[in-house]
């Protein structure tokens, strides 16, 4: 019984993988905040978005709040702004991301991210 659970679970999640590879295709890296931060949005399913925050810059990003306005995958044209940050400081060069980390409902990938707050180490 174990055996076919795990064989079933591996099928289940190789069909999910599939779907996400159909759309996981990353756009552009676009520069936001203080010209040192930069974004990267996927639409990884018809309706599930996602992107990828990179530090450009040459100090520790420390803190960074933003906000993104997307229109719900339920609503057809009610728009909807939530807010959220980087969860933990990001080194130069590196970038944080993904489904994991962000991820918006919605059948079109917001088209910037607005800076509320960025903080760099000296």
């Amino acid at each position: 019984m174990k055996r076919k659970r795990r064989y079933t679970s591996v099928a289940t999640l190789s069909a999910i993988l599939f779907v996400a590879s159909v759309y996981a295709e990353w756009g552009p890296w676009q520069s936001i905040g203080d010209g040192q931060v930069t974004v990267s949005f996927s639409q990884i399913k018809s309706d599930m978005c996602t992107w990828q925050i990179k530090n450009t810059g040459s100090t520790t990003l420390k803190t960074f709040e933003f906000s993104y306005t997307y229109t719900p995958a339920d609503s057809a044209s009610t728009q909807k702004t939530d807010k959220d940050i980087l969860p933990y400081p990001l080194k130069p060069g590196a970038a944080i991301g993904g489904w994991t980390v962000y991820l918006a409902h919605t059948h079109r990938c917001p088209t910037r991210l607005a800076t509320l707050k960025l903080e760099r180490d000296n």
